[in-house]
């Protein structure tokens, strides 16, 4: 009977995820891979030969990976070897990929430095009350949003989108990660992902009402602008700690990706803007106003403001030009038609 410390090596079988579905141990050499019965290791893979490769020791004792009379080459690392090849393995164990099949192997006599244990996300509480809070947060900054949005006199039905909405885009949002979550990690994990899109949506509220608001203050309407681009920065982070919750084994993949596509968005919002302002970023407004008395930035003389809105009378007789011109344009092709 086999015994534990007899193993030489072990492979692991390695899904999308980066778990291990199951494992091999290998106690004696050569280590043969195929789909034929005779191999230490049966693959179920149409893309792998009946003897697709065989690992051994040569006769210095290094460890030795031959790739076989197959179709198709072995991926060691990330590098492609083709049918006849030969190369010795690290010492420190080696991804494979043999047709669709990634496997692992890890070898007794290699000095495996593993990563510490992780603490599995239902026991990763550090502070339990932290989700409580930003839940309130979230509820408190929804509703004083609508609060300084509503019309004086308006009608109860007005705070249907937050008291009825908001909870439940909050759990479509956390149900869509846990479907994923039980996709790839096999468990409905809705508790975890509530954890942790509540910090992250408390922060996106408050930067969506205080950075304004202390623009309008400063009067600094560049501060206004950066309100939307902090907001879509911090949307981008929500979803990669999401993703970092999914796939805890890949973050530079995570992180380069959520990064491509924050890139990608902004290029298209930008444009998006440009061609119906013929500006990057659209022109400060804001709804509701401070009062006066938050108001830290001095007044400014009328002489002043008259000058500085000349630049704008230009532009809007221009834009009445271009408006006039199209008008004509269009008529004329109207009249051509007709």
């Amino acid at each position: 009977m086999d015994r534990p410390e007899d193993r030489l090596a072990l492979i692991e079988f390695i899904e999308r995820d980066g778990r291990a579905t199951r494992s091999v141990d290998v106690h004696r050499w050569p280590l043969t891979l195929g789909r034929a019965l005779d191999n230490l290791v049966v693959l179920d893979d149409p893309h792998v030969a009946a003897h697709h490769a065989h690992v051994a020791p040569d006769e210095q004792g290094r460890l030795m990976l031959h790739v076989l009379e197959s179709r198709n080459p072995v991926h060691l690392d990330g590098r492609a070897l083709a049918a006849g090849t030969g190369v010795a393995l690290p010492r420190a164990g080696a991804t494979l990929h043999l047709g669709a099949s990634r496997l692992r192997l890890r070898l007794r006599s290699s000095d495996e430095a593993l990563a510490p244990e992780l603490v599995l996300p239902a026991l990763a509480r550090g502070r339990p009350a932290l989700p409580w809070l930003a839940l309130a947060g979230v509820a408190a900054l929804s509703l004083f949003s609508q609060w300084l949005g509503l019309d004086p006199g308006a009608d109860s039905t007005a705070w249907l989108p937050v008291v009825a909405g908001l909870p439940l885009v909050v759990a479509a949002w956390c149900g869509l990660w846990a479907l994923l979550s039980k996709l790839f990690q096999q468990r409905f994990d809705f508790a975890g992902h509530l954890r942790v899109a509540l910090p992250w949506l408390f922060a996106i509220d408050l930067c969506g009402v205080l950075v304004p608001q202390a623009g309008a203050a400063l009067a600094w309407p560049a501060l206004w602008q950066l309100t939307a681009p902090l907001q879509a920065l911090l949307v981008a982070l929500l979803v990669r700690q999401h993703l970092l919750h999914l796939l805890p084994l890949h973050p530079r993949g995570v992180s380069t990706s959520v990064a491509a596509l924050a890139l990608v968005a902004g290029g298209i919002s930008m444009t998006l803007t440009y061609r119906g302002t013929d500006r990057l970023y659209g022109a400060a407004y804001m709804s509701t106003l401070p009062l006066p008395a938050l108001r830290l930035a001095g007044t400014v003389p009328a002489a002043e403001l008259v000058q500085e809105m000349t630049p704008l009378a230009q532009a809007l007789a221009e834009r009445v030009r271009e408006a006039k011109k199209e008008g004509a344009d269009s008529d004329a092709g109207d009249a051509a038609a007709d």
